[in-house]
């Protein structure tokens, strides 16, 4: 549990992830995500976690304090941790519900992604494309999203995959692509209306590389002050997405 915690190849190897603390492992749980183990710390027993454990036939162990502090990744321990089978789907599968998709590519940090995670499942994304980047099954990266990355569909696709190639393989499915770039693009209110939008989000302090913006149909800029350079990703994203979905009400 501890390696799994701290070692995205150990996770790939066994293919689980951690889930920390009990709300969010119950929400895993009526997410239908097959549950490996429960580890809970034997002097905060949440009796109704518990009582959910049982009547699911899930695993799980009471375990010493220390012993508990030791697998965590919390500062502050929650009640509870578990180890959680992998839930991703191929691309193909990914791109079979048709809507708006969500590609990041490069994003780092994992309190950007697991938000950005969050917002697009608020927002009524089809599905998401993490392209490189952070470990989406990063523990911090499952606690920012709340819950959301219970519940959406994703794929997860390696950085040496050619851009060009996934865009090729996207356009199969008849997507239009829309880059996020500081300055220079169109609002997001002004998105052509097409039911199949691929929307990229790059890097952090890097952004899109030019040749991700050259591939795509149209570019989107957030209009902000010039007393700011640019916006979180995180935010980027969530004003870019409310905006494509307001104009397609």
């Amino acid at each position: 549990m501890r390696r799994l915690a701290r070692d995205s190849e150990v996770r790939e190897l066994e293919g689980l992830f951690v889930v920390e603390g009990p709300r969010l492992v119950e929400e895993a749980i009526e997410a239908d995500l097959e549950i490996d183990e429960v580890i809970l710390p034997e002097d905060e027993i949440d009796n109704d976690l518990i009582t959910v454990l049982s009547q699911k036939k899930i695993q799980f162990h009471l375990v010493d304090r220390k012993i508990f502090s030791g697998l965590t990744t919390l500062r502050n321990p929650q009640a509870a941790i578990a180890a959680v089978h992998k839930h991703g789907m191929e691309l193909d599968d990914l791109v079979e519900k048709k809507g708006l998709l969500l590609i990041l590519s490069g994003v780092s940090d994992p309190g950007n992604c697991g938000n950005l995670i969050r917002t697009a499942e608020a927002f009524g994304a089809s599905g998401i494309l993490f392209h490189g980047g952070v470990d989406p099954y990063n523990p911090k990266v499952v606690r920012s999203s709340a819950g959301s990355f219970f519940r959406t569909r994703f794929s997860v696709i390696d950085e040496e995959f050619h851009a060009e190639k996934l865009f090729e393989e996207l356009k199969k499915s008849e997507y239009s692509f829309v880059a996020t770039s500081p300055s220079g693009g169109i609002s997001p209110e002004e998105v052509a209306d097409n039911s199949q939008i691929a929307v990229i989000l790059g890097n952090e302090p890097r952004g899109l590389p030019k040749e991700i913006e050259a591939l795509c149909d149209e570019i989107v800029t957030v209009p902000i002050e010039n007393s700011v350079e640019s916006l979180n990703v995180a935010t980027a994203g969530a004003v870019v997405l409310y905006g494509i979905k307001r104009s397609r009400i």
